[in-house]
């Protein structure tokens, strides 16, 4: 194919294939001005890893889709497990509607460097109620459901910021931030 004429239909299909492809977020296919074929593509993102009990595991991605996971590489991510997990994936290629929640608070965790290296993985019940394991010490926390995530963040820096270091990194084993303007430390 070097040095032949690309027809314009060709570049679309070539677009609407990469596209269409379940590790692409985005493609673009095209001629510069000097008439050489450009191809531009951003892989997607996982965002989560959903360890389930009966079915192999998969990724989530920044835009909900669905991704299964590859023998030749492993993201590093939070792990989601569960009883509610197998909701998250109903139809295999995208996050359902009742769980936009989560995948917002998947979201909220990945955009701050903080909490993307602290948290390790979000154990979802029945119920949607979320318990968080972080790689730092050996509490863990009660989030509850995944609404007022900013608040429950803030609570939980303060946590960070303010009492471990007085009262030092293993002295609580359950931290629960699921009520309004409280942190219970046990």
């Amino acid at each position: 194919l070097m040095g032949q004429n690309v027809p314009e239909s060709a570049l679309n299909d070539m677009e609407l294939r990469l596209i269409n492809h379940k590790f692409i977020a985005q493609a673009q296919v095209y001629k510069n001005l000097k008439g050489k074929l450009v191809i531009r593509v951003k892989q997607s993102t996982p965002l989560a890893r959903i360890l389930r009990k009966n079915s192999p595991d998969a990724y989530i991605t920044e835009q909900g889709d669905i991704l299964p996971t590859s023998e030749k590489f492993s993201a590093r991510v939070p792990l989601v497990s569960g009883s509610y997990v197998d909701h998250m994936i109903e139809d295999g290629a995208k996050v359902p509607f009742a769980s936009v929640a989560i995948l917002k608070l998947l979201q909220f965790i990945n955009q701050n460097d903080f909490w993307k290296a602290q948290i390790a993985q979000l154990d979802i019940n029945q119920d949607g109620n979320i318990t968080i394991y972080p790689q730092v010490g050996r509490q863990y926390i009660e989030f509850g459901n995944a609404e007022d995530i900013e608040s429950k963040f803030q609570r939980l820096e303060l946590f960070y910021k303010k009492i471990l270091p007085k009262e030092g990194w293993n002295a609580y084993a359950r931290v629960n931030v699921q009520y309004r303007d409280q942190i219970i430390c046990e």
